[in-house]
């Protein structure tokens, strides 16, 4: 009996043995991956990363003025405003910096109170969202779900202009953070403008993938024509009513539809309600763009005149048509307008008669 007790309490010291090292374990591996906090309170040097950025699905950056962009991942790519996409460097730059961010040093105690009021009016607070598994058994994952992973709140450059302030939502203390390797502060990366994330391209199709350029003049429809590919480099030329060109300047034509690999417009208007760009649309709208590349996706610009207003020294008021700037609507997507340039759209508006040569054949 005596010796069964001592077995007995051999097997329960191994087993409490084998816990405390198992919780000790696990200990470890939360204060090494930041989940939980020393007694100090200092966070893991990657606690505000998010290392695995192709899991993220969305990011919500809103600032203490009011302003905020909503990027979110599609099949096209990173996109805002549910639709417009992202410029890709722009993005790669941030997942970088959203993968890269280290802790490197919590603000000292006599700085805190300072900090989190500079934080409490300046800082951008950063929502990241990520397909995460629903559960795991023995490390297998079942099923993905969207989830908010975290929050923080990214603050103002250093005085050195090479870290900014941050604060973790669940932390007390406001710490300072970096991207390691780059010489700058995180926060132009964090704009909440939304115009600084949108891609400027219009049209962005190499004359060799161009299978037919259409532009229709809606003020002198006799100067519409149509560019129809039939080799590598080669076009035939068509007038409004589809009449073969017998001769047209080849330079000028293969120069204006070389462009079309790179046209972007300078802005984007955000001031301007559904209603008002219905009606420049229907009163000033003097031309359509219409590129076809091989596979037979269709980019459309329709260019809209912009008209400026002011009063004369009698006190008359003028309108005239501006000879630098118009509107444009990209891929008749009706509820946004786009300022765009004359001078980068010249040959492209140029009329049929600057590249004909000669009478249409019928």
């Amino acid at each position: 009996m005596h010796l069964k007790f001592q077995i007995m309490k051999k097997n329960t010291l191994y087993i409490i043995i084998a816990a405390v090292l198992v919780v000790a374990a696990i200990v470890a591996v939360l204060f090494r991956t930041g989940v939980i906090k020393s007694s100090d309170d200092h966070l893991s040097y990657n606690a505000f990363a998010v290392k695995d950025t192709n899991t993220i699905t969305k990011i919500f950056l809103a600032d203490m003025q009011g302003e905020y962009v909503l990027l979110q991942r599609t099949d096209a790519g990173w996109v805002v405003r549910d639709s417009i996409l992202v410029m890709k460097p722009i993005m790669e730059d941030f997942l970088t910096t959203i993968a890269s961010l280290a802790v490197k040093q919590v603000v000292p105690k006599t700085g805190q109170n300072t900090i989190n009021k500079v934080l409490s009016t300046s800082a951008i607070k950063v929502d990241i969202y990520q397909n995460k598994p629903k559960f795991k058994i023995f490390g297998i994952e079942f099923g993905k779900k969207e989830r908010k992973t975290k929050t923080y709140y990214m603050g103002p450059a250093t005085m050195d202009n090479l870290a900014n302030f941050a604060l973790l939502e669940g932390s007390d203390d406001p710490y300072i953070v970096c991207v390691p390797g780059f010489r700058g502060f995180a926060t132009p990366s964090y704009s909440t403008n939304y115009a600084d994330w949108i891609n400027h391209d219009i049209f962005q199709t190499k004359i060799t993938r161009i299978q037919s350029a259409e532009f229709i003049d809606l003020q002198h429809p006799e100067e519409s024509f149509k560019a129809v590919k039939t080799g590598a480099r080669f076009f035939d030329l068509y007038d409004y009513q589809n009449n073969k060109v017998v001769a047209y300047d080849t330079l000028k034509l293969i120069d204006m539809l070389s462009e079309f690999r790179d046209k972007n417009f300078e802005d984007i208007i955000l001031s301007f309600s559904p209603e008002k760009i219905d009606s420049i649309y229907h009163e000033q709208h003097f031309k359509t763009i219409t590129i076809t590349d091989l596979e037979g996706r269709q980019t459309t610009l329709e260019l809209c005149h912009k008209l400026n207003q002011f009063e004369d020294e009698d006190g008359n008021s003028i309108i005239e048509t501006d000879e630098d700037n118009f509107y444009g609507i990209i891929n008749k997507n009706y509820q946004q307008m786009y300022m765009c340039q004359f001078f980068h759209f010249d040959r492209q508006v140029q009329p049929l008669s600057y590249f004909a040569r000669t009478a249409v054949q019928k």
